[in-house]
């Protein structure tokens, strides 16, 4: 999961850099491939504990001038633990944190660590995977066939009237990208990396060739993504400051012209990944990005891929009470790979994780497996013969097997194709071309074939924008909240769903692509965009400095605080319902709803409290106080309505262990006298 900070970086946030890359460490020299939405794999598969070893915090006060020494010579003269048993990893002193992580391979007790001199906190560390795309959709060979481009994800958001209307694509502010660096040499981040480059600073903290089987970080002052065959960071540096309009290099053309959410904005690169699971704020990172969000810098996380998981997957440091956890959103329309119909009509499909969709243009009949499913369809493998046909499966939520099950018997079963209609993205087959498409969709093959079941349809691997079918609806794989202690996470939601962006040259040979562009999905889509938003609205409101940091947003030529910017973007987010329902998402999965950019910008009121939190039973508060500020220049009369989201029910009769579905229903507990 990445983190983004918003910020006009200064020395003490380019020490908060350093505390954060320093928490834990980081395998982003290889990063994982992308996984499938009903992977069986548990959210806390993301953690792995560095056995004795430890990350301390030292009073401040203290004035302590050399970590390392103080604690060889404590350990070894009040525990007996000999030097060569000692291992120093890192050690921050900035003006935010003072401490040093390191191991001990020597018997001893974690009270030997607590008795440290002047330590006030010890941290375990972890070892955490680099960031991936939960799902990846890439590019074709066709070129750019000249069709409209749509505003796609800025429709939603507001973002395309910020753009349209005030001229506004976040000059000014800077943004510093912690992930796995970015490929500024693509022509639609810059081409350069420099003070007068769009990609003007940055650090590689762990070194090109660092991973799990080579945890030893060498950093170095470039920060390019060259290495990584998904391309994470160079994907959400193009979601936030991307300018794809006017490219004509060969291999860097997209299907259709397209802007990042602040094109105008200055990027920062550092080399790492950050994020994993964790249901407590106590966490080394999460404490860090408090205090730098103390400090004036607006930071935003991702909240998570593991909704699979049922409740309460938050992850950390997403999770922190001074970061803004980012749930996701389906966007509008993606590129997608389509069939055709006898008639002619296309029929959009998704490929499915394992295997992806047809390679070459492929003529097949479609076999309905059971027009009349109504759970679990395919579960068993094929009702019929589907020797050297595609299968059509129906998916019910509730179902019992995942999409892979289904389409591995269907290839068992000499099916040469699986198609699963009314879900979002699949996994699928690793043997056979698998894909995805709509209810709708679904419903209209099965209509043709029934009429004739000879029917030929043509599956293809060409590519053209087209809707996706789950549009402003939570996505699937978006972590749920709560934390914990029980608080809300996600704050907010943006599109990180079927999200086109730039991808490096080394992807695109990886992944033998005619361009450097991809569509991936999740939550580590959303958070850039919604980073993006926060740098916006810097910039319309002048770009103040972190240092003049304010806790109102009437103050003029001050930065409001990290509260208050909560506050305006909860209280101005559009609420959005489950797929496929009249029911509102609810809290704990989409936050206050989908980031609304121009309304936060044109604001004239703000709620404060824009969330409450209500504990458990015996903690609740008889009453509650919200305030209602009108920050406009005409006055104001409000009406109060209450529009109830879904209850989401994750408890299981009979036993602990939570759904790994919640059961969503109307039942609301609120109303408004």
């Amino acid at each position: 999961m990445a983190l983004f900070v918003v910020a006009n970086a200064s020395d003490d946030v380019d020490g908060a850099f350093k505390i954060l890359q320093k928490f834990a460490d980081f395998t982003v020299g290889k990063e994982e491939q992308p996984s499938e939405i009903d992977s069986a794999a548990g959210p806390m598969n993301d953690y792995t504990l560095i056995p004795k070893t430890y990350l301390v915090q030292f009073d401040q006060r203290a004035r302590i001038t050399n970590f390392e020494q103080l604690i060889i010579d404590f350990l070894g003269r009040s525990r007996g633990i000999p030097r060569s048993a000692i291992t120093m990893r890192q050690t921050i002193s900035t003006s935010l944190f003072s401490g040093a992580s390191f191991s001990v391979n020597f018997e001893h007790s974690i009270k030997a660590i607590e008795s440290i001199p002047d330590v006030i906190s010890v941290y375990p560390v972890y070892s955490v995977p680099g960031p991936k795309p939960f799902t990846n959709y890439v590019s074709s060979d066709q070129k750019n066939n000249n069709q409209e481009a749509p505003a796609i994800a800025h429709d939603l958001t507001g973002v395309a009237q910020i753009h349209d209307q005030m001229k506004n694509f976040g000059k000014g502010v800077r943004i510093a990208v912690i992930d796995s660096g970015i490929d500024y040499f693509h022509p639609a981040l810059g081409g350069c990396f420099g003070s007068q480059c769009k990609v003007a600073f940055g650090h590689d903290f762990v070194g090109d060739r660092f991973s799990a089987s080579n945890p030893i970080p060498v950093s170095d002052d470039d920060p390019i993504d060259d290495c990584s065959a998904s391309s994470h960071g160079t994907h959400v540096a193009g979601i936030i400051a991307a300018n794809a309009t006017e490219i004509s290099q060969i291999g860097f053309m997209p299907i259709v012209p397209f802007l990042g959410v602040a094109p105008q904005a200055t990027l920062g690169a550092f080399t790492m990944s950050v994020g994993g699971a964790g249901a407590y704020p106590e966490t080394s990172d999460a404490m860090a990005a408090r205090l730098v969000s103390e400090r004036g810098v607006y930071i935003t996380f991702s909240q998570g891929n593991d909704g699979a998981q049922g409740l309460q997957t938050s992850g950390s440091p997403a999770i922190s009470s001074g970061a803004m956890a980012i749930g996701s959103i389906d966007n509008s329309h993606t590129p997608q790979l389509y069939l055709t119909t006898p008639d002619g009509e296309k029929i959009f499909y998704s490929p499915g994780a394992a295997s992806g969709g047809w390679k070459s243009t492929v003529n097949s009949n479609i076999v309905i497996n059971d027009p009349h499913a109504t759970a679990n369809d395919g579960c068993n493998g094929p009702m019929k013969s589907v020797t050297g046909a595609v299968v059509l499966y129906a998916y019910h939520s509730g179902d019992l097997c995942n999409s892979a099950v289904r389409c591995d018997k269907a290839a068992v079963a000499g099916a040469i194709g699986c198609l699963i209609y009314n879900v979002g993205a699949i996994s699928g087959s690793a043997s056979i071309p698998s894909g995805s498409i709509s209810l709708a969709d679904g419903q209209r093959i099965t209509a043709i074939t029934t009429e004739n079941p000879s029917a030929v349809f043509t599956f293809t691997n060409l590519l053209e924008f087209g809707p996706v079918p789950t549009a402003g609806t939570p996505s699937r794989f978006s972590s749920l909240g709560l934390t914990g202690d029980l608080l809300f996470k996600p704050q907010i939601s943006g599109i990180g769903g079927y999200v086109y962006s730039t991808i490096s040259s080394f992807a695109t040979k990886a992944q033998k692509l005619p361009t450097a562009y991809a569509s991936y999905s999740g939550t580590s889509m959303a958070c850039p965009y919604v980073a993006g938003t926060l740098a916006l609205f810097l910039a319309k409101i002048g770009n103040p400095a972190p240092e003049t940091v304010d806790n109102s947003l009437e103050s003029e030529n001050r930065r409001p605080s990290f509260s208050e910017i909560v506050n305006l973007f909860q209280s101005n987010a559009k609420p959005v319902k489950i797929y496929n329902t009249s029911m509102l998402a609810p809290t704990i999965q989409q936050g206050a709803g989908l980031v609304n950019a121009f309304q936060a910008l044109t604001a004239t009121t703000i709620i404060s409290p824009s969330e409450l939190a209500l504990n458990d039973t015996v903690r609740q508060e008889a009453f509650y106080k919200i305030k209602i500020s009108n920050i406009g220049k005409k006055a104001a009369v409000y009406k109060v309505r209450h529009h109830g989201a879904a209850l989401a029910t994750g408890l299981q009769k009979g036993n602990d262990q939570l759904l790994s579905q919640p059961i969503y229903t109307a039942d609301y507990a609120v109303s408004i006298i």
